[in-house]
C-alpha cells in the first residue's frame, strides 16, 4: 500500500467513525446540533486551528 491509499484508507476510517457517531446519537432520539467547527474537529482532529 502506498503512501496515498494509506491516507485515503484513513480518511475512510475516521468518516466511518464520524457517521457511526452520529447513527448512535440519532438512535438516541435526541437531535444533533454541532458547529462547523466541532463538526470538523470530529472529521479532522490533528487539523489546524481545532
Amino acid at each position: 500500500m502506498n503512501r496515498d491509499e494509506a491516507r485515503e484508507y484513513a480518511e475512510l476510517a475516521d468518516d466511518a467513525q464520524v457517521a457511526s457517531e452520529a447513527r448512535a446519537r440519532m438512535a438516541d432520539g435526541r437531535r444533533i446540533e454541532m458547529t462547523v467547527e466541532e463538526l470538523a474537529a470530529l472529521i479532522r482532529p490533528d487539523a489546524p486551528g481545532t
